[in-house]
């Protein structure tokens, strides 16, 4: 009975740090409090959880705070961003000043898409070239590989995305495969 209040306060502590997250950036300035709180409400509601039922209860906090903040995400979603509200004229301006740039959205796609993939592809393929030396069975490996390219993609395709120079993008991609290509040329090319 007691795993089961410790798992439900876990629940809570995770909405309320959502909660404060979410207050802390609707902010004109980020609060540095608020955003402590709610990572310090997620973490401690993570904590709690894990320590009433373990990994199975974690993953319910986690669904208890992706809930949430998906309710907040699909309010923000309908409302009308404060920058949208301009007049008809300036919004043409806008639209027709973008509409020779669409090279440059070509590119980043490319560049956080298939690039970031084939990034993501070869840092996978150099850790099951270092599991498998160590003594990791082979099957293991490859499903390490299946698990890192999923966690890999997402987080170089925000890199890239975060960065607005095209040099600074590509130096991130090559400076990315060469860190996962030492590995495989430290070892010979060999599995």
């Amino acid at each position: 009975m007691a795993g089961d209040t410790m798992l439900w306060f876990g629940c809570a502590l995770a909405i309320g740090g959502i909660a404060a997250l979410r207050l802390s950036w609707s902010r004109a300035g980020r609060s540095a409090g608020l955003n402590a709180l709610g990572w310090a409400g997620l973490a401690g509601g993570s904590l709690l959880a894990g320590l009433a039922e373990g990994a199975w209860g974690i993953a319910v906090v986690a669904l208890f705070a992706m809930g949430t903040a998906a309710l907040f995400l699909a309010r923000a979603a309908l409302e009308q961003p404060r920058s949208l509200r301009r007049s008809a004229v300036s919004f043409r301006a806008v639209s027709t000043a973008g509409r020779g740039n669409w090279r440059r959205g070509t590119v980043t796609f490319l560049l956080a898409g298939p690039a970031a993939l084939a990034l993501a592809v070869a840092a996978a393929l150099a850790a099951r070239s270092l599991a498998i030396r160590w003594p990791v069975a082979e099957a293991d490996a490859n499903v390490m590989v299946l698990a890192l390219v999923p966690l890999i993609w997402p987080l170089l395709a925000f890199a890239v995305l975060m960065v607005c120079d095209r040099r600074r993008q590509i130096a991130m991609l090559v400076a990315g495969l060469a860190a996962a290509s030492l590995p495989l040329l430290a070892m010979g090319g060999q599995p």
